[in-house]
C-alpha cells in the first residue's frame, strides 16, 4: 500500500502538538512526540538533500516609487520561526516553555525546506553556530525593531525576546560558541 507523504501544513500542525506535548514535562505522550518530532526533521532534511523546492518566480512589479528600496512588500510573508509557530507578545500568547520548546527545534534539527534556497541555506545545520548566530540575530533584531517602533505597547513582546534571547545564550551558546552574542538595543543611527 503507498502512503502519501503528508503535506507541509500536515508536518507543521502536527509539529505544533508536538511542541504543546514537550512543553509538558509530565504528559503521557512526550516519548511519542520526540519520535514525530525526528520523524518531521528527517522528512525535512530529506526533502532540502533534494534540492528541488524553490517558489516559481514572479514578474510581477510592485507599484509606487521602490527603486532601490526596501518596501514592506519585500519581506518574506513568514519567516522560518513563524512558520514553526513561534510568537511572542499579547495577541497570540506563547507560554515560555512553548517558545523555548519550538527554539529547541529550531536549532536542534531539520528545518522545512520553505522559500528559496538562499533563506534555507542562511539556517546552517542543525546545532551549529551558523544556526545559532541566524536564531540569536532573528530575535535581536525583531527586539531592536520593536524598541525603535512603539517600545510601550510592544513591551511584552519585547520582554519575551529578551528571555528567549538569554534561553538560547544560556543552553547553547556559553562554553561552546565564540561569535559575537547580538545586542537587543537599538543602534545609533
Amino acid at each position: 500500500m503507498i502512503t502519501a507523504r503528508p503535506s507541509l501544513g500536515s508536518d507543521l500542525a502536527r509539529l505544533q502538538n508536538v511542541f504543546k506535548t514537550l512543553a509538558s514535562l509530565d504528559h503521557p505522550r512526550r516519548g511519542q512526540a520526540f519520535k514525530v518530532r525526528d520523524e518531521i526533521s528527517l522528512s525535512w532534511r530529506r526533502s532540502a538533500e533534494k534540492d528541488e523546492w524553490f517558489p516559481w518566480p514572479s514578474t510581477a512589479v510592485p507599484r509606487g516609487p521602490t527603486i532601490g528600496k526596501l518596501s514592506v512588500s519585500d519581506w518574506r510573508p513568514m519567516g522560518m520561526l513563524k512558520l514553526l509557530g513561534y510568537h511572542v507578545g499579547e495577541t497570540q500568547p506563547l507560554h515560555p516553555s512553548s517558545r523555548e520548546s519550538i527554539l529547541e527545534y529550531a536549532f536542534e534539527h531539520h528545518l522545512p525546506p520553505v522559500g528559496d534556497a538562499i533563506y534555507f541555506h542562511e539556517w546552517g545545520e542543525p546545532r551549529s553556530s551558523r544556526r545559532l548566530r541566524k536564531l540569536a540575530n532573528t530575535l535581536a533584531s525583531l527586539t531592536r525593531n520593536a524598541k525603535k517602533r512603539d517600545p510601550w505597547s510592544l513591551s511584552r513582546a519585547i520582554r519575551e525576546w529578551e528571555q528567549d534571547l538569554m534561553f538560547l545564550h544560556e543552553r547553547y551558546y556559553i562554553h561552546v560558541f565564540h561569535f559575537g552574542w547580538p545586542e537587543t538595543e537599538p543602534f545609533d543611527t
